[in-house]
């Protein structure tokens, strides 16, 4: 998955503010950090995405999640991709599905079988969606997107 630059962060962050986009501060466990609520219009082929722009700092990056996605469900599919990418790593094998796994231990009860049916349908739509732009994304990529979508099938199955 593709790394961006400070400048890149940067300009991302400076471009929603301008945007009016909501900024969100969000705390859950002992993890902090901030959001933007997205227009669905701006990524209309997956349906509840999630946006990423991160680099090689910790401390310098920008999270959105469309307007699509409950309220309480946000901060949760947020949080999967700070572990993902600042907590685990870009590079670190299994981050995806490790990600899930703390992201789904941290979702409250009452809304959990509704949250991993959203997760289990976005990761269904992204999967062709990622597999369609293979100068965005590589196998070892997809395949992590693959790990997470078997897990949360998996779930779904088991509870029925």
């Amino acid at each position: 998955m593709r790394k961006y630059t400070k400048d890149e962060i940067d300009g991302t962050r400076n471009y929603f503010k301008r945007q009016g986009f909501q900024e969100v501060q969000a705390s859950i466990g002992n993890l902090n950090f901030s959001y933007f609520v997205l227009p669905q219009t701006l990524e209309p082929r997956i349906r509840d995405f999630v946006f990423r722009c991160t680099g090689d700092s910790s401390d310098n990056y920008v999270f959105g999640i469309s307007d699509s996605v409950g309220e309480e469900h946000r901060p949760y599919a947020v949080i999967h991709e700070f572990i993902e990418f600042i907590k685990i790593g870009i590079e670190t094998p299994n981050r995806c599905v490790s990600a899930l796994d703390e992201e789904l231990s941290l979702v409250p009860e009452s809304i959990k079988p509704e949250h991993i049916r959203m997760r289990r349908d976005f990761f269904k739509n992204l999967i062709p969606y990622v597999s369609s732009q293979p100068e965005n994304y590589t196998p070892k990529d997809i395949n992590e997107f693959k790990q997470s979508l078997a897990r949360l099938e998996e779930i779904v199955n088991s509870s029925q």
